[in-house]
């Protein structure tokens, strides 16, 4: 028996890395994970690679800016017990007054919006049967700043917000709600996204002296889903290696 037996999770950004890793763990506690992705091609075989691996699983192709896609949510999955917002998106770098409105308000729409919708639209269900699973994938960007990515910086210190609020919201009804705050890990969308020479400074930066991997996201994320967090709400858990610890950690031998 899984802790998430008869459990349902949904997880946003889910065809590849860091979602996929969370589905992959979920799964792996008993749940039934919900894969959400834009891209159906990568989400199928996202879903077929849990099922072979012996867990229960089903892919939702949607836009989630769109908030059209929550009917067809809700036709495949009623009741959601676990929710984990991972979906983000990334502006060009550049200083803000550079980057385009459109790029600026698609990061906001993407990584927060999406995300407090979602989340306003499950909680109903989640309080009435007395239990739910909130777990936001945040970044130390939210608290420390990121020059040439403000938008997501901004998005992210704003799920951080979100993720105390609703914490006190929901803490009589068996709603708990945590956060993830991530450092450089390594995904296929970071190795897109984020110049080489940029990786190499963050991983500088990082005490541990490496990234992270999705596989140790997923370990935190499905820890914080789990029964045995139910005395764990409005955190916010350093999953980073420490970057950010220190003034000047590329000194470390």
């Amino acid at each position: 028996m899984g802790e998430l037996d008869r459990r349902t999770a949904v997880i946003t950004g889910a065809s590849r890395g860091i979602g996929l890793a969370i589905g992959r763990a979920l799964a792996g506690q008993g749940a039934r994970a919900v894969l959400v992705s834009r891209n159906a091609q990568r989400l199928e075989a996202a879903r077929d690679s849990i099922r072979e691996a012996g867990g229960l699983a089903e892919a939702l192709p949607a836009d989630i800016d769109d908030p059209r896609w929550l009917a067809r949510l809700d036709e495949l999955a009623s009741e959601v017990d676990v929710l984990v917002n991972n979906a983000a998106a990334f502006a060009s770098y550049g200083p803000v007054e550079t980057v385009a409105q459109g790029e600026i308000e698609r990061v906001l729409a993407t990584t927060l919006g999406s995300a407090l919708r979602l989340t306003r639209h499950v909680l109903p269900g989640m309080k009435a049967r007395g239990f739910g699973r909130i777990v936001n994938i945040g970044s130390v960007a939210g608290s420390l700043g990121a020059a040439g990515q403000v938008a997501y910086s901004s998005a992210k210190a704003g799920l951080a917000g979100m993720t105390v609020s609703v914490a006190i919201e929901c803490a009589r009804r068996g709603v708990t709600c945590n956060m993830l705050a991530l450092g450089l890990i390594r995904t296929e969308r970071v190795e897109e996204a984020i110049a080489p020479e940029v990786r190499a400074h963050l991983v500088r930066n990082t005490p541990l002296g490496r990234p992270g991997t999705p596989a140790e996201v997923a370990h935190a994320a499905a820890f914080l889903a789990s029964p045995r967090a139910a005395f764990i709400t409005g955190a916010v858990l350093p999953v980073s290696g420490g970057l950010g610890l220190g003034l000047y950690p590329e000194q470390l031998g």
